[in-house]
């Protein structure tokens, strides 16, 4: 009996003494919770966006503290601004605060030096700690110009960084998101460093495992052999009965090859009017960014937008005529060829041979960043100019001309008799017969006879009469020299 009873107290006393230390935790994380919520004091000096005395919590860190300044400052001063160029510039001007070097003073005489930028990509928290009261930030002066350090070649992400004293290799590498998988053996450095005046250069190759020091205005690239396994791919765009982008290899993938992968034509394809396009000029890697942009937004995207290239057109029709020793009744024609080189650009490959034994065009190799494209065949006639109801008329095979003016409506009253076939493929001008043939695709054009005032004969009159008159005086004059 006298052993249950000391059996019982002993479980009591163990229960109430657990209970006491967890009672006892609890008021103390409650007072340690109380204390980190406590409002304390920081001060902020040297370069960054605001400096002065502000309030945070030992509960905060130091990157949290002036990343929240940092936006709400932002906030207040551009929150009025609905500019976007200008809103990006005074963005751009707010975050050039530097991230290194930045001094951390305690109350009791400690200084920390902080680098947030290496916290940020390694996390390391001790470049990070928690604020206390009375905590003094100092923010460096950093010129972007003159301290930094730059590193290119074989990283994820080259840029120019803040130096800061004792940096190394390593430090580099880390900025730049280390190496990049993509190239193999990837072992050594090289580092420009310029002497003082800047015109004389002392190249240093260094092994990356070395970790070597580093000095303010060191430029960094790390070597590499050329990795040329990359996404190589063409565009093809329209009647073919896969489209999409095709894989290809470097410089080594026929056109033929391209339209097998696209598992070949379909049955509506226009192969008279298709084009292989190559970013030749500013107009033409336009033209194909618009195709790249509407196809990955819509894969049926409709073929026919706007080119809005007449400022380039122009450019280039002042460079051709600079130093030109043309008639200007040559200009005009120069003109129009010239911009249709500018605005065109393609390779002249026939696809209707595209699949030949015989023919060279299959075996035109691609060029990553090609676009194929394939129209649908437009079973149509344009029939424009002096007729009554211009417009398309269903094309309809082994019909003349003559058919599509009467579906036009007819001729009009100042029609000429000359009418034009204009190809839809080569856009040549043919004058029509009995004998032309009109295809589907093609235009019809009836010029307008323009009638002529009274005016314009008593002047081309006068204008005979002056060069007879000039022509009659030098001849009497020369008459009356030779007597």
């Amino acid at each position: 009996m006298k052993m249950t009873i000391r059996i019982l107290l002993l479980i009591f006393l163990f229960s109430f003494n657990s209970l006491f230390s967890q009672t006892n935790d609890q008021i103390l994380q409650k007072g340690s919770d109380t204390k980190l919520l406590q409002p304390i004091t920081v001060t902020i000096g040297g370069n960054f966006v605001v400096t002065g005395s502000f309030t945070a919590f030992a509960s905060q860190r130091l990157d949290h503290f002036i990343t929240q300044l940092f936006n709400e400052s932002m906030e207040r001063s551009l929150g009025n601004i609905s500019q976007f160029e200008v809103l990006k510039k005074m963005n751009d001007e707010f975050a050039k605060y530097p991230l290194r070097d930045i001094i951390l003073k305690r109350m009791n005489g400690q200084k920390i030096m902080i680098d947030l930028f290496k916290y940020r990509l390694s996390g390391d928290f001790s470049q990070n700690p928690y604020l206390m009261n009375d905590d003094v930030i100092i923010f460096p002066g950093y010129d972007e110009k003159t301290n930094f350090v730059d590193i290119t070649g074989a990283v994820n992400k080259p840029l120019k960084f803040q130096f800061v004293e004792g940096d190394k290799l390593s430090d580099a590498i880390l900025f730049a998101g280390g190496i990049n998988q993509a190239y193999n053996g990837v072992t050594s450095a090289e580092i420009s460093r310029l002497h003082e005046k800047g015109n004389r250069e002392e190249l240093i190759t260094v092994n990356i495992q070395d970790d070597f020091p580093l000095n303010r205005g060191d430029r960094i690239r790390i070597l590499f052999d050329e990795n040329s396994r990359k996404d190589y791919k063409v565009l093809v765009i329209g009647e073919v009965n896969s489209p999409g982008y095709i894989h290809i290899t470097r410089d080594n993938t026929t056109i033929k090859e391209v339209i097998q992968k696209a598992k070949g034509f379909t049955s509506g394809a226009w192969l008279e009017r298709s084009e292989l396009l190559r970013g030749t000029n500013e107009s033409q890697i336009l033209k194909m960014n618009s195709l790249r942009e509407s196809y990955e937004k819509d894969k049926n995207f409709n073929m026919l937008f706007t080119e809005k290239l007449v400022n380039e057109v122009n450019l280039e029709q002042l460079k051709l005529f600079r130093m030109a020793d043309t008639f200007p009744e040559d200009s005009m024609v120069v003109i129009i060829d010239n911009a249709l080189r500018v605005l065109q650009s393609k390779s002249i490959i026939d696809f209707t041979k595209i699949n030949s034994d015989t023919a060279s065009d299959g075996s035109y190799r691609v060029g990553d960043g090609d676009i194929i494209v394939v129209p649908r065949k437009e079973e149509l006639v344009y029939v424009f100019g002096q007729v009554n109801n211009p417009g398309f008329i269903r094309y309809e095979n082994g019909k003349k001309y003559n058919h599509y003016l009467m579906k036009a409506g007819g001729m009009g009253e100042r029609a000429e008799d000359e009418v034009k076939i204009i190809k839809g493929d080569s856009y040549a001008w043919i004058t029509a017969d009995e004998h032309s043939i009109v295809d589907a695709g093609d235009f019809i054009y009836v010029p307008k006879n323009v009638p002529v005032s009274f005016d314009y004969y008593l002047r081309a009159i006068g204008s005979i009469s002056s060069v007879v008159t000039a022509i009659a005086t030098v001849i009497l004059i020369l008459l009356q020299s030779n007597k």
